[in-house]
């Protein structure tokens, strides 16, 4: 039935792909109901037949594109304290640095929302406006956190996806 190397989507227990769509390679099979799936993640697992379904190619790659953009890190929120971080770099404005210490937790408000209605809903189903504020926000990070950097190199600058 099932042979190693089959694309399956796992099911949930009504027999419907969970979502969102998981996806898994067979790894290896043990006997006419158990085998072992590779997760996109590396990560291995024994699974019943009946908890996944066989899919073809293009869709395997449809959603594990989708899997590794759900996957990708998201930015958490600086943590400094202003006051000192303000005071190691005097040469910079204090309103400057807070400004963008603002803005960067916005942006960083943004990205994690966006995700979150990504994962819920699906890409498709962003409205335009907030996909724009998304875009506006990935941008908007790279800026402050670049600025931050030049103070901190401990501070990364994440990239564009």
């Amino acid at each position: 039935m099932y042979k190693k190397g089959d694309k399956v989507i796992i099911l949930d227990y009504n027999a419907k792909p969970l979502v969102p769509y998981v996806v898994a390679e067979i790894e290896d099979v043990y006997g006419n109901d158990r085998v072992r799936l590779k997760l996109p993640d590396g990560a291995g697992c024994l699974e019943f037949v009946d908890h996944f379904e066989k899919i073809d190619e293009d869709t395997y790659d449809k959603y594990l594109h989708a899997v590794h953009e759900r996957e990708k890190e998201l930015p958490v929120d600086l943590q400094i304290d202003i006051r000192k971080f303000a005071s190691k770099h005097p040469r910079r404005r204090k309103d400057e640095i807070i400004k963008k210490f603002d803005q960067d937790k916005r942006y960083v408000s943004v990205i994690n929302a966006y995700k979150g209605r990504v994962m819920m809903y699906g890409k498709e189903n962003i409205n335009e406006r907030f996909l724009f504020e998304y875009k506006e926000a990935l941008y908007g990070i790279v800026e402050t956190r670049t600025f931050f950097h030049e103070l901190d190199n401990s501070i990364k600058i994440p990239e564009l996806p």
